[in-house]
């Protein structure tokens, strides 16, 4: 299985460079648009751009962020499999799946990791990936206490003829409701609850607000280890796999996927993180976001807000970039004597007004001090805001007159000083060979710039998830 799926990225892989190779080597066949989706399209675009993008949904399980890391099911195995192509993983949210469809449709993204079933006859232009593993829809209501049946209990579909479900609004998509609506004569009162996912739902009926909904079955067995009170047991759907959904004609691209399925779930650590998230009580409260809110990012987002303010930056990037440093610890100290959770060094601290014994909010502010001065100091030379970010984040990491240094150099050997990733980046690392930081227009010799490369791209990294699950 490990030998099929990289014989099928070597392919591609020769398909892009013959698609690189000039016109006059090329034997026309048409519009550029068939040729590029004769060759795989989908698959040669992933490699092409470096990155995979993947959309999925705001349920809770699939994606959140935990102490500012991102987790989630559907999280860890995307992610696994862009490291197994070596493109880096681009995640979004959608609530609405149906929105979700057109955005693969229209070639926005390219792959959905959320729940879709598998519906006979629908025309939406979906193909459907091997499953990760196996599930069904079914009815969540409240055990009834003691012995006794009460008119409110369900024990076949047909007894909800006459009763009210309730499902998330704008998501009806996720849902089969064909044997239910069968067996009811499609005497059902539907009701939709607007800005709630279906876990939410499930939650509701634990604690008495609604009678009944329709979940997931692994959502709803991981649920039931934190709400002891739900009934799971009436099934709403025949079994289906849970897989990946990628548009119709991506065969190429659907044969790399269904090769890295089949070959990793024989793995044990596959099977673990289905069993962490699915089975495990600690994993689905903290997916449910207990005892922060999923929009939380850590316990100091309101002084990061507040901070962030006086310097014109995202709250998300300033805890993006706290985390990064010292995963929200305020007591952190590193090998070098820099500490807290901007782990500043000692003298850099006291210049911007910091001590080991100040606050959190002194520690921040004195972060935002300096990220403040080192905006002023690169505006001249790097005038695109969003782009003068990352050298901020590089001169934070390891000193501004290095940057200045990799700046020089960038201009000498017409690379484009104003931009980071391929230019000014470049040269940083390039200073730690002789011919570079010997060059004249060196002034503060050599230094390895590898730490400060990975520093920018994991801050850069997490600012990206912060803005997809926190809010603004």
């Amino acid at each position: 299985m490990k030998f099929n799926f990289l014989s099928k990225l070597l392919v591609a892989f020769i398909a892009i460079f013959i698609l690189a190779l000039p016109e006059s080597c090329t034997i026309s066949t048409g519009s550029s648009l068939s040729l590029h989706e004769d060759r795989g399209g989908v698959l040669n675009s992933i490699l092409e751009r470096g990155s995979l993008i993947v959309l999925t949904d705001d349920n809770p399980f699939n994606y959140f962020l935990l102490n500012g890391k991102p987790s989630g099911f559907q999280y860890e195995m995307v992610k696994k499999f862009a490291d197994e192509l070596g493109v880096k993983l681009i995640i979004d949210v959608e609530p609405d799946p149906h929105r979700a469809i057109q955005a693969l449709k229209h070639r926005r993204v390219d792959m959905l990791a959320m729940e879709i079933p598998k519906v006979s006859g629908s025309r939406d232009p979906l193909t459907f990936s091997l499953p990760l593993f196996t599930t069904r829809q079914v009815l969540v209501q409240r055990k009834k206490s003691g012995k006794e049946v009460t008119p409110d209990t369900v024990s076949e579909l047909a007894q909800m003829s006459g009763k009210t479900l309730y499902l998330p609004n704008g998501k009806y998509k996720q849902f089969d409701l064909t044997t239910l609506l069968h067996d009811t004569h499609n005497n059902l009162d539907i009701k939709g609850i607007n800005n709630v996912t279906s876990p939410d739902l499930v939650t509701q009926v634990a604690a008495g607000k609604i009678d009944y909904t329709i979940a997931w079955e692994h959502h709803a067995k991981a649920l039931a280890n934190i709400y002891p009170n739900i009934e799971i047991g009436l099934t709403v759907t025949p079994e289906m796999g849970s897989g990946w959904v990628v548009r119709k004609g991506a065969d190429q691209f659907l044969d790399v996927v269904n090769d890295w399925i089949s070959s990793s779930s024989e793995h044990r650590s596959f099977k673990y993180t289905i069993s962490k998230y699915y089975q495990h009580p600690r994993w689905a409260r903290l997916a449910m976001g207990k005892p922060l809110s999923r929009n939380d990012i850590s316990v100091y987002d309101d002084i990061i807000r507040k901070t962030s303010k006086s310097i014109n930056w995202d709250w998300r990037l300033m805890a993006a970039l706290i985390y990064r440093e010292s995963k929200f610890n305020p007591n952190a100290i590193s090998r070098v004597g820099a500490f807290g959770l901007m782990q500043l060094m000692p003298a850099t601290a006291s210049r911007f007004g910091a001590s080991p014994e100040s606050t959190p909010a002194e520690q921040i502010a004195a972060g935002a001090r300096l990220i403040k001065t080192l905006d002023r100091q690169l505006k001249s030379r790097v005038p695109n805001d969003e782009e003068r970010i990352k050298f901020i984040l590089a001169a934070y990491n390891i000193g501004l007159a290095h940057i200045y240094d990799a700046l020089n150099l960038a201009e000498k050997y017409d690379k484009n000083p104003a931009v980071w990733e391929g230019n000014v980046e470049y040269y940083l690392l390039a200073k730690s060979e002789p011919e570079f930081y010997n060059d004249p227009v060196v002034k503060y010799g050599r230094v390895k710039g590898t730490e400060t490369q990975r520093f920018v791209a994991d801050v850069m990294e997490s600012y990206q998830h912060f803005k997809t699950l926190a809010a603004n």
